[in-house]
């Protein structure tokens, strides 16, 4: 009796101290807070399919409710903070049960014992610390999910507006070419242009159509690209995407600013101090107890064959002698070292990238202010004073049509370039961890195309058809599409951060070449606004 009043202390404490252990929780408002320092709000509740016209702000709510990334990331923190529960945990006590039978016959003796390894109870304390700074860096790692994912979802907006846009202003293009290919076939049953002209305006029609469902395609798989991020792949119907892009903002204009707010604020860096504040304490967990094995205290009841009763107490320990745990202590430190390389790793990389993407964005922003400023009012009067000349007869229609497919070929790329504008502000903005000054998006308003189209009678100039040939003008060259500019990198997870136990790696950053940018001097903006 008295081994069983000692007993039941012992496993109350045991199962009260193992039923009192929690998991940590995620608090919504401080993820909400960790995101909103790039302007981006937590929905609040489920959202429905979207319906109409798409808003920025619309689409990343789609995607941070609908995309799977979102529900891997909080499944990932769910299993960290498993392992705090884990490391608060006491190990389970060890139940022995033993009966011996004497060979001459008689009662039989029987044994009891009880064990508890106290190793982990020592080191309790310091394994929760390190389980909860993993779990600390795990839900950055979330937050930075959102960031990224967001930051995805907002390229790919820009995109499909701009692909639509460009799709407008070329529609407009192969109509004009289509307009010179049939005013060319009546001027030649006519007698008036030769087969020569007539083939090169059929050339330039047919060239036109590629371009346009070269255009279109576009606008389409940019379309799909933001369904899926939206968590709804495929589905392109019942939406629509607006059809003009913002003008550029107010330049960007202080460099190192930028840098310092990116090194202070974004979440894989902060998550990687989590991380390593663990590995600090692993090295120090080790050091302290190299010396210490497994100890085992316990307690045993026995009765002998004659009835005797015997209970005591006894403890078994590990004895450091061929090893003090020295591999535990290399690896513990080889493992802070690499993480203290891969936080060196990426500071350099934010910093890279910072100084890349600020320059990207004062090119963009260059290039669209020449475009839109000096070539095409340029354009506008080159096509006032062909007009002009058509109808002192100096020129003929065709001549007016190619000009006119040259001004929105210049349309389109300037369309193109505003496009990348916003796709390198977007860059600059994840990479800096906030929002970049200057206002919001239509703050200067937008980039309107719709006064570009014509009424195509305007130009039917049918009669001036007795001037004749003046002359085979040739192919203007193809003023087309420049390219597709393409991605400059679907940032995808914004690199893998890895097990933030071992603490993974944040990924590297690489070198994102977006262009030689070196013309830019002193990276000023000019005079555009």
């Amino acid at each position: 009796m008295r081994a069983t009043r000692l007993l039941l202390p012992v496993v109350s404490v045991l199962f009260l101290a193992g039923c009192a252990v929690t998991a940590p929780e995620l608090d919504r408002s401080e993820l909400a807070e960790d995101i909103s320092v790039q302007g981006i709000d937590l929905p609040e509740s489920e959202m429905p399919r979207p319906s109409g016209e798409l808003t920025l702000e619309e689409a990343i709510h789609q995607a941070l409710w609908r995309n799977p990334r979102m529900q891997q990331a909080y499944a990932k923190l769910d299993l960290t903070a498993a392992d705090v529960v884990e490391a608060a945990q006491f190990s389970n006590p060890t139940l022995s049960l033993s009966v011996m039978r004497p060979e001459g016959g008689g009662g039989n003796e029987v044994g009891v014992g009880l064990a508890w390894g106290i190793s982990g109870l020592l080191m309790r304390s310091a394994r929760q610390d390190i389980a909860e700074s993993h779990w600390e860096s795990t839900r950055l790692q979330l937050a930075e999910g959102m960031v990224a994912l967001a930051s995805d979802t907002e390229r790919a907006w820009y995109d499909a507006v701009a692909a639509r846009q460009r799709a407008q202003v070329q529609a407009l293009e192969t109509r004009a070419a289509d307009l010179g290919s049939l005013l060319g076939e009546r001027f030649y049953d006519a007698g008036n242009i030769p087969d020569l002209k007539r083939a090169q305006l059929r050339i330039r029609a047919a060239e036109a159509r590629l371009k346009l469902e070269d255009a279109r395609q576009r606008e389409r798989e940019t379309r799909l690209r933001l369904a899926h991020l939206m968590g709804l792949p495929g589905q392109v119907d019942g939406w629509e995407i607006p059809g003009k892009l913002p003008l550029p903002l107010a330049g960007v204009d202080d460099r190192d600013a930028l840098v310092a707010q990116a090194l202070e604020q974004r979440l894989d860096l902060r998550a990687l101090d989590h991380a390593l504040e663990g590995l600090t304490e692993g090295v120090a967990l080790v050091r302290r107890y190299r010396w210490l094995g497994d100890i085992e205290p316990g307690i045993e009841f026995e009765r002998e064959t004659d009835g005797t009763r015997l209970w005591g107490g006894g403890i078994s320990f590990t004895l450091p002698i061929f090893n003090q745990n020295q591999a535990g202590i290399a690896r513990a430190e080889a493992r802070l070292e690499d993480g203290e390389a891969r936080r060196a790793r990426l500071e350099q990389a934010v910093t890279a990238d910072v100084h890349q993407h600020f320059v990207r964005l004062a090119h963009h922003r260059d290039k669209f202010g020449t475009k839109r400023y000096e070539l095409l009012p340029a354009r506008e009067i080159e096509l006032e004073r062909v007009q002009e000349r058509v109808n002192f007869m100096f020129d003929d229609v065709f001549d007016l049509l190619v000009t006119k497919q040259e001004e929105l070929a210049d349309w389109q790329r300037a369309v193109a370039a505003l496009g990348e504008y916003w796709r390198a502000r977007v860059d600059l903005a994840f990479t800096v961890a906030g929002e970049l000054p200057g206002g919001v998006p239509g703050d200067e308003g937008y980039l309107e195309t719709d006064a570009l189209e014509h009424d195509p009678s305007a130009m039917d100039h049918g009669d001036h058809g007795g001037h004749g040939d003046h002359g085979d003008h040739g192919d203007h060259g193809d003023h087309g599409d420049h390219g597709d500019h393409g991605d400059h990198g679907d940032h995808g997870d914004h690199g893998d951060h890895g097990d933030h136990g071992d603490h993974g790696d944040h990924g590297d950053h690489g070198d994102h070449d977006h262009g030689d940018h070196s013309d830019h001097g002193d990276d000023g903006h000019g005079g555009h606004h």
